[in-house]
């Protein structure tokens, strides 16, 4: 474990075995526990927008999906950087649930990306217990509707892959009503498996992290200038 802070906010680094222990804890707890994937993109949103940092607070585990992020907050362990790298968290969690024979439920914006979602879940786990699945779009009322079938079915999971603002709203909107152990709530842009990440996408993601080393460089400047400057605005106010 090792406390993180990323453009003012105060995160910690699980390890794998660490995240895997707590998500244990999670499972059969009897409440809803929520784990909030994020990238480098997300961060780079998130460290202008402090509903979007709220979002990330209030996950009760946050796990990377983008290796940049532990790489620009310091962290040197070669391990560590792997286990981001080789997604070991959702692989063992998808273990978890499949040998457990766990029902999951899924939720995604469209029809389309529900059956991704599926395929890419069944990539690492094949016989993965899918037992509902549903599209949520802005609608409240389709939340309300998606809440309700996921009640009825009490499954041990709940996994979506969304747009960030759209999944930090749901979250925070059907959190404290769900009858489910955890919510996975996936980085929209995370390609699961082995599978070939799209060239363009490489490209953004490249992008991103350019963006975040900016504002992790930025805002460590002005820490430091504003620890600089402090000695000398205690000193004007004693005269």
């Amino acid at each position: 474990m090792q406390k993180l802070n990323l453009l003012g906010m105060n995160l910690t680094d699980y390890s794998l075995r660490e995240s895997i222990g707590i998500t244990d804890r999670f499972l059969g707890s009897g409440s809803l526990n929520t784990i909030l994937f994020i990238s480098a993109k997300i961060l780079v949103g998130a460290g202008v927008s402090e509903e979007q940092q709220e979002w990330i607070r209030g996950a009760d585990l946050v796990v990377w999906s983008d290796a940049e992020i532990v790489r620009q907050a310091g962290v040197r362990d070669r391990d560590r950087i792997h286990e981001v790298e080789n997604q070991d968290y959702i692989k063992e969690v998808l273990k978890r649930l499949d040998r457990g024979k766990k029902p999951l439920y899924l939720l995604a914006e469209s029809e389309e990306e529900l059956e991704r979602l599926e395929a890419d879940l069944r990539a690492i786990r094949e016989d993965l217990i899918v037992a509902g699945a549903g599209v949520v779009s802005g609608m409240q009322e389709e939340w309300d509707d998606e809440a309700n079938r996921i009640n009825a079915l009490a499954p041990a999971a709940v996994i979506s892959r969304l747009q960030f603002e759209r999944q930090g709203r749901l979250i925070e909107g059907m959190k404290k009503i769900l009858n489910a152990d955890i919510w996975l709530a996936l980085d929209h842009q995370m390609v699961l498996g082995s599978k070939k990440v799209p060239f363009l996408r490489r490209l953004l993601s490249k992008w991103y992290h350019l963006l975040f080393q900016r504002q992790i460089q930025e805002y460590h400047e002005a820490r430091e200038k504003e620890q600089n400057e402090s000695p000398q605005s205690d000193g004007a106010d004693t005269e």
